[in-house]
């Protein structure tokens, strides 16, 4: 059976490999939020969305979750950032980024903001269009024949 990339041996590999060294910033978030503790959804740890992997993500919600350390807030770190951020949004995920220092700082505030944006519902991506020609009947029940 072949593997998709995101599924490939060496995307497992350094999955495994960032969840052994996690730092503590991910480490307090994935006790938050692992075991379907917020609002019943599932996270994975160190998710693969190729060519990317993602700190985590409920992949039936479409959210990610990324916890942004000090690199992070580099004049190279945000322009990535904002690359990565609209590569996922194309895909139909939607990014939440928490300052790692947040984390620490205030970790109340930050399960709340975690629970408020699991609650916003993510868009559906629009329908796609009815193939010309195959005569798909309206709204309304009419035929599209003239």
């Amino acid at each position: 059976m072949k593997r998709s990339r995101s599924r490939s041996k060496e995307a497992i590999e350094f999955a495994q490999s960032q969840r052994r060294t996690s730092n503590e910033f991910s480490t307090n978030v994935w006790q938050w939020i692992r075991n379907r503790q917020i609002q019943g959804l599932k996270f994975r740890r160190e998710y693969p969305i190729p060519p990317y992997t993602v700190d985590f993500c409920c992949v039936e919600q479409k959210l990610i979750i990324e916890i942004d350390g000090e690199s992070h807030f580099t004049e190279d770190g945000l322009a990535h950032d904002r690359h990565r951020d609209r590569f996922l949004h194309g895909r139909g995920y939607r990014v939440l980024r928490i300052p790692g220092f947040a984390v620490i700082r205030d970790g109340r505030e930050v399960i709340r903001t975690i629970e408020e944006f699991v609650k916003v519902p993510n868009p559906s991506p629009p329908a796609p269009l009815p193939e010309a020609g195959r005569g798909e009947q309206r709204s309304g029940g009419g035929s599209t024949e003239a």
